[in-house]
């Protein structure tokens, strides 16, 4: 017959202590976070998304490339092409369903 003997405590003192700050830190995170989500969950959104046609959607992005220009002008050229085949498709798709 033979005993075997288990150290629970292997971490010093010091190590313990901050294992359980940690954990502390821990908890008031999550009840942070389960506080934020229950007040999320109970305001109503009362902001109402406008839906807006590909022509907005596309005078949005081509804004938003003229602010790029001067940063780096082959993105913002990039962008501009986006916009232009994003108005061109969506005039396509309204033209075959018409």
């Amino acid at each position: 017959m033979s005993s075997s003997v288990l150290k629970l405590n292997t971490l010093p003192a010091s190590q313990a202590s901050s294992i359980g700050a940690a954990l502390g830190e821990v908890a008031v995170a999550f009840k942070h976070l389960a506080s934020a989500l229950i007040q999320k969950a109970l305001t109503p959104a009362s902001v109402e998304v406008k839906n807006l046609t590909a022509f907005e959607e596309a005078e949005q992005l081509r804004t938003y490339a003229a602010s790029l220009q001067a940063q780096d002008p082959d993105f913002a050229q990039d962008l501009f092409a986006a916009a232009d085949r994003h108005e061109i498709e969506a005039a396509a798709k309204a033209s075959a369903t018409a």
